[in-house]
């Protein structure tokens, strides 16, 4: 089931709790064009084709370099993402190499390589993405098996055939509704490698919101795991997070620290709000200022 086609759960009200309610407006160029498309930036990025014959049969990846990957030697963050066919230019709907560019640019954050990672074959993405079985859909589980493929396969690919920062501070995934929900069980299972976490409209509503349960049950052991907590919905027809919410607030998270929660005013369930959205998480995951380094 992709994102375009799912039906997203209805946000209930959120509570006083809170966070943000707010339109971002985006930071990047609306225009679809090649991501290697140079014309309208100097010394611009580079996106490339990558697979390891080790990860799903060789599943195809696009890898974003940043400007200076070309003329330096210094080694970069990581940020990576499912259903990467719609990440880029060129055929994507975010534009997330445009966004890097131009928040790079403009020193709002750390240069970054993103490694965009292939949606499953056609009727896949549900049971690929869903850690658990959901009775209502008949599908899932395969979720455990696909994070330990990147955790054990792919990431130790990338680390050996880019300059990378391997660690987990240094090292992101994100995803879109079933994708976000994805990012947030890797960051929890596994925080010693995904240390910091993008939900894009997460579906935290799979087999009856199982990952707040999870993260209930790791208490306050969730903050020392996970260094960023980033997600987000709409205020229109969007999945519903605040549940979520007041679970990591109990765990001890602290909104502006290691969390950030929004609701964005008229906000929905597509790649274009999505993509509106993307420059407020990579600045809270990856941000320049003294507290984003935290």
């Amino acid at each position: 089931m992709s994102p375009r086609s799912a039906r997203p759960v209805i946000r209930k009200a959120a509570p006083a709790l809170l966070l943000a309610a707010c339109v971002l407006a985006g930071s990047c160029s609306r225009t679809p064009t090649s991501p290697n498309d140079a014309s309208w930036r100097m010394l611009p990025g580079h996106v490339e084709a990558f697979a390891d014959a080790g990860f799903r049969a060789g599943r195809k990846c696009w890898i974003y370099l940043p400007p200076s990957y070309s003329v330096s030697a210094d080694r970069y963050p990581v940020l990576y993402v499912t259903d990467g066919e719609d990440v880029f230019d060129d055929g994507g709907q975010m534009h997330v190499n445009r966004i890097c560019e131009d928040l790079i640019r403009q020193g709002e954050i750390r240069p970054i390589i993103v490694v965009a990672i292939e949606n499953a074959t056609r009727g896949q993405r549900f049971w690929e993405l869903a850690p658990w079985h959901d009775y209502r859909f008949g599908d899932g589980g395969g979720g455990g098996q696909f994070l330990l493929g990147i955790r054990d396969t792919l990431k130790p690919s990338i680390d050996h055939h880019y300059r990378t920062l391997p660690d987990s501070a240094n090292t992101a995934i994100a995803g879109v509704s079933l994708g976000g929900l994805f990012a947030g069980y890797a960051g929890m299972l596994y925080g010693g490698t995904f240390g910091n976490v993008a939900a894009f409209s997460p579906s935290y509503w799979l087999d009856g919101y199982h990952l707040e349960r999870i993260a209930d049950s790791l208490g306050f052991f969730l903050p020392q795991r996970i260094r960023r907590y980033y997600q987000d919905t709409g205020s229109g027809y969007d999945n519903y997070i605040d549940g979520m919410t007041g679970v990591l607030l109990r765990d001890g998270f602290q909104p502006g620290v290691n969390f950030l929660s929004i609701t964005a005013a008229g906000g929905d369930h597509t790649y274009g709000a999505w993509g509106h959205r993307y420059p407020e998480a990579l600045k809270f995951l990856f941000g320049t200022s003294p507290d984003a380094n935290r």
